[in-house]
């Protein structure tokens, strides 16, 4: 083998080392959701996820709100679904995330507007 050659065998090798460690080190960055398949790097603010998934969530009954909340770390944005009361069915029908955000059930009971209040339209 001449020099010629083998400068091509370790430049290659070279080239393939750093590749792949790129290619581990994106990996290891990339967040994985409960499923195991990676998400984008880039989420949907939570509010405009609210906004989309709200009326499918609403339309399951027993769910009587949804709202932009806190995990119990006081840290983490989730989405919290209040229910009148928490079943196993609803847990069932409930995502336990939606684009990447948790979902929290939370047991409210029936909500009624106030009598004789009229809401304001400010």
């Amino acid at each position: 083998m001449n020099l010629g050659q083998m400068l091509k065998i370790v430049l290659c090798s070279g080239l393939a080392v750093i590749l792949l460690s790129v290619a581990c080190s994106a990996a290891m960055r990339s967040p994985v959701n409960q499923t195991g398949k990676q998400e984008s790097m880039t989420r949907k603010d939570i509010n405009a996820v609210l906004k989309d998934h709200d009326k499918e969530l609403l339309a399951i009954p027993g769910v009587v709100g949804v709202y932009v909340g806190l995990l119990p770390d006081d840290k983490t944005p989730c989405l919290k679904v209040m229910v009148v009361k928490e079943t196993e069915d609803l847990k069932g029908r409930i995502p336990k995330s939606i684009e990447g955000y948790p979902v929290l059930i939370e047991e409210s009971g029936v909500i009624r507007p106030l009598k004789g209040r009229i809401p304001s339209r400010s």
